[in-house]
């Protein structure tokens, strides 16, 4: 019974498919899988390749031991997930991906090889297809993720641009404030000094009627004298 089980991996932002084995065209599936596999993480390959040496109980592992058990795991089902119900059940008892790996060939390649030959020029031809397009992703995504980053440059430059516009802006209206205030405090200053200025003229004025008043008053009385000498005389 074919699976609809798809795993999905990631590579610099994009999403790329892991190729499903359903029994036939073995060779094309085991070529893309490795592919897909290094792909994700190349540890992933070298645990399937090198084999998993059992490791110590859980209380005497090391940190290295861990990262192997780990690695382990996530090939197992990183293969699990590139095969059908009925091929996984075949694999499904086996204790490391290294294992799997080398069931699967016994099983199918010989049965292949046997049968109708797949041909090796077309599955290389795909298998180039999928790296070139993997490679075309990856070149679109890397010049997309430059754009990016020329924009966020770009943007944090503006911001920064804009920051120091607004503080000269601050510090002129500082300037202007301050300057307004001079201004109004020496206006203020003047209107004093006018206020003083008329005070005197007005003060002035008055003496000046005074001694206006004051000298004609003294030219009164001279001319009242003379106008008696006068009448004196002619008697």
């Amino acid at each position: 019974m074919a699976s609809n089980k798809s795993f999905v991996g990631f590579e610099k932002g994009r999403t790329i498919t892991c190729p499903l084995f359903k029994g036939d065209s073995y060779f094309q599936w085991c070529h893309q899988m490795e592919f897909f596999i290094k792909t994700i993480d190349f540890d992933l390959w070298e645990i399937i390749e090198d084999g998993y040496v059992k490791v110590p109980k859980k209380k005497n592992r090391s940190s290295k031991d861990m990262r192997k058990v780990k690695l382990n795991a996530k090939a197992m089902h990183t293969l699990l997930c590139g095969l059908n119900d009925d091929i996984s059940k075949k694999v499904s008892s086996c204790k490391s991906a290294k294992e799997m790996w080398e069931k699967l060939e016994k099983l199918y390649k010989k049965e292949e090889v046997k049968g109708a030959k797949v041909d090796d020029k077309s599955a290389h031809k795909e298998l180039e297809v999928f790296s070139n397009s993997s490679i075309s992703f990856s070149y679109s995504f890397d010049k997309l993720q430059d754009t990016y980053d020329e924009l966020v440059l770009e943007f944090e430059n503006h911001i920064l641009k804009n920051k120091k516009i607004l503080s000269n802006l601050k510090n002129q209206n500082d300037l202007i404030s301050k300057t307004n205030y001079e201004l109004e405090a020496k206006l203020k200053e003047f209107e004093q000094k006018n206020v003083s200025l008329q005070n005197l003229l007005q003060s002035l004025e008055k003496d000046h009627q005074k001694e206006v008043d004051d000298l004609k008053k003294e030219k009164d009385l001279i001319s009242k004298e003379l106008e008696k000498k006068n009448k004196w005389k002619m008697f």
